[in-house]
């Protein structure tokens, strides 16, 4: 039963292997019953830190360049920065 109801009345239908994700500003317009339902988390930027940017950012890094854990400089150099 997943279905995306848009605002202008429109009802799409999803399939069984279908996920959407969206990121959003706030939640200043969702309702108690839409966060319980999807189940949105909410998290402030400040609350994640510097960390998970630098492991994304690694990630997307290509192998030969990962291998040698650039990620490990950057963190052990930025607290000393900030």
């Amino acid at each position: 039963n997943k279905k995306l109801c848009l605002m202008s009345g429109e009802i799409i239908k999803m399939g069984p292997s279908q996920t959407m994700m969206f990121e959003v500003e706030d939640l200043s317009v969702a309702s108690p019953a839409t966060v319980s339902r999807v189940g949105i988390v909410f998290m402030q930027t400040v609350a994640l830190g510097w960390e998970p940017l630098v492991d994304a950012w690694e990630r997307k890094l290509p192998e030969h360049v990962r291998v040698h854990a650039p990620s490990k400089l950057l963190k052990a150099a930025i607290p000393s920065v900030l």
